[in-house]
């Protein structure tokens, strides 16, 4: 019998440098993520979802979309079909969330680790 595969992490922006940022914060959480290649960045919603269309199970994806247009969006199903938790990022998320989390500008290290252990725990 082995052991269900391990969760991969998505962060999906198109500021490189920044999704850099939340893939090195996901990395120091969880090391072995990185060392096994399960942080996953793309783009955009089509590059996403061409990215997880092979994995299994996804931890946690850290998405820039407005609530309105991800809620119901073919992306969000494939996530949660991955029993993936969606943090939203950008102006639209921080000003009405709809009930998503999100991971507010500027943040640190310690923001993305907070909400790691929040959504590990829920």
């Amino acid at each position: 019998m082995h052991p269900p595969p391990q969760p991969a992490y998505l962060v999906v922006l198109h500021h490189v440098l920044v999704a850099q940022d939340i893939a090195q914060a996901i990395a120091e959480w969880d090391p072995a993520a990185a060392l096994g290649g399960r942080i996953l960045l793309a783009r955009d919603a089509q590059e996403a979802m061409a990215r997880i269309g092979g994995v299994s199970r996804l931890a946690v994806a850290f998405v820039a979309a407005a609530p309105v247009a991800f809620r119901g969006s073919v992306l969000e199903a494939m996530i949660a079909a991955r029993d993936g938790r969606a943090v939203l990022m950008g102006e639209q998320a921080e000003q009405a969330p709809e009930g998503f989390p999100v991971l507010a500008r500027p943040f640190r290290t310690a923001d993305v680790h907070a909400l790691l252990a929040r959504l590990r725990r829920t």
